[in-house]
């Protein structure tokens, strides 16, 4: 499997494999039902940031961190659908981003570069 087509589920599995704990002792390990993490590892949930915080940390000896493993995460969050869904312009910047073949990395960083010069030009 290609880096870009590895899910968070396929990712989190390959590491949990890479150091051959079981799914059930894994779970029990970062304090899930071994349900949960079988959904988790098939895409069919997404963990919360606590449960990706402590996946990260029980996979640590694998080279996993909580921001490489974030970075599988593909669903927006709720919130930031709630605002994309209410905010038309939202969906246009997001279009715009996809549209120009940039790297949305890099967009992001000249993004957040003008809302910091914004913020110091007002104080």
């Amino acid at each position: 499997m290609s880096s870009h087509e590895r899910t968070l589920g396929s990712e989190i599995k390959r590491l949990r494999t890479e150091t051959k704990i079981t799914l059930r002792k894994f779970a029990d390990t970062i304090g899930i039902s071994p349900a949960h993490q079988s959904d988790i590892e098939h895409d069919r949930r997404r963990p919360s940031p606590d449960v990706l915080k402590r996946i990260a940390k029980a996979l640590r000896s694998v080279g996993a961190t909580y921001e490489t493993l974030d970075l599988f995460c593909t669903r927006l969050d709720p919130e930031v659908q709630e605002w994309v869904a209410e905010t038309p312009s939202a969906r246009q910047m997001l279009r715009a981003v996809r549209d120009s073949g940039r790297d949305p990395r890099e967009v992001l960083k000249q993004i957040e570069q003008l809302l910091s010069d914004e913020k110091k030009e007002r104080t």
